[in-house]
């Protein structure tokens, strides 16, 4: 399988990975064969693009890191505000992936512009459990920092549409309102006995940075606690890959890139560090261009450097290492 932005894909293209409405059900399942009016739909909705086969990427797996029905109950506890279930679901995404043998980001973000806010907070708890575990976090821990990283935005609910999703840049009025979202999430979430305190901490900090730039405090590193501060990376890193309506979504290269450039800044160095040991730039079945001017096909990752995958060559089918290959490098990701 192989991801194609939206307006690449063609008639009778074979959907690989399923798509999802704003209510976490599927709308369109696995192997459904794409329509133009499915295409134009999906594109009228807001999906960047999707994953499907072809012949090119024929036994190229990009491995999901959650079942399907995890990802539908949690995306149904956060629409509807359920905290004790979502605490349930922020818990279970911790034993999925610490059951899992390899943990890794590889796959573009797939959502529409009405369900961003949930699979956005989905996505978010998924890469800091597993920035936790690579940082050591114990099981008590990683439960904490989920329950806080799926709710982190949970205070947008109280926040207009309107604002949320203007396509002008927003007034000082309506940026102090979406500013409010910290305090508004730690203020629906409070008097919950069963959430942590440090999980509800972690929602109130999660935007403030390490210079005293942030808010609604204005802390200063060493005072914001290491659920937010992974929280912080992980929320910023899913918001500049994701399509919105205002902008287009960043390549996961260039989201690095920009999380490198604010370290010490917006981010703790540390945390940046640990996310990019297992965030791929160049996520498995992605279309990139090489250095002598050809495109290739992401295969497979090298744990070893995520910035030297295998690839495919899409135009002679050639399967290349370029971990064994020096003299050719990755330029660009095409979208």
């Amino acid at each position: 399988m192989r991801y194609l932005p939206i307006h690449q894909i063609e008639e009778d293209s074979i959907l690989a990975i399923p798509v999802y409405n704003d209510g976490g059900s599927i709308l369109l399942n696995a192997n459904t064969v794409l329509k133009h009016s499915y295409i134009n739909r999906l594109a009228n909705l807001g999906y960047a693009g999707l994953y499907i086969y072809d012949n090119i990427s024929d036994g190229i797996v990009v491995k999901e890191l959650l079942t399907e029905q995890l990802k539908r109950n949690t995306v149904s506890a956060l629409k509807s505000v359920n905290l004790d279930a979502c605490r349930l679901m922020a818990h279970s995404i911790v034993d999925e992936l610490m059951n899992k043998s390899d943990v890794s980001l590889d796959m573009v973000n797939i959502a529409s512009f009405d369900n961003y806010t949930y699979i956005h907070c989905l996505n978010v708890a998924v890469i800091s459990v597993i920035v936790g575990i690579g940082m050591g976090l114990n099981y008590t821990q990683l439960r904490e920092l989920s329950e806080a990283a799926l709710l982190h935005d949970i205070g947008k609910i109280a926040i207009s549409l309107d604002i949320l999703n203007k396509i002008e840049k927003l007034t000082e009025e309506e940026m102090n309102i979406m500013r409010s979202h910290s305090q508004l999430g730690y203020d629906i979430i409070k008097d919950n006995y069963l959430i942590s305190g440090l999980a509800k901490n972690a929602v109130l900090s999660h935007h403030e940075n390490e210079d005293g730039s942030g808010y609604p405090r204005k802390l200063i590193g060493k005072y914001i606690h290491l659920y937010a501060k992974i929280i912080h990376v992980c929320d910023v890193y899913d918001a500049l890959v994701s399509n919105r309506v205002y902008r287009k979504a960043m390549n996961p290269a260039d989201a690095l890139e920009y999380l490198m450039s604010n370290c010490y800044i917006m981010f703790d160095v540390n945390c940046v560090k640990k996310a990019m040991e297992f965030i791929s730039p160049y996520p498995t079945g992605i279309t990139v261009l090489l250095s002598n001017g050809q495109e290739a096909i992401v295969v497979q990752q090298n744990k070893l450097n995520h910035a030297r995958p295998k690839i495919v060559m899409i135009k002679n089918h050639e399967e290349i290492d370029l971990m064994k290959v020096f003299n050719l490098t990755i330029v660009k990701i095409i979208t």
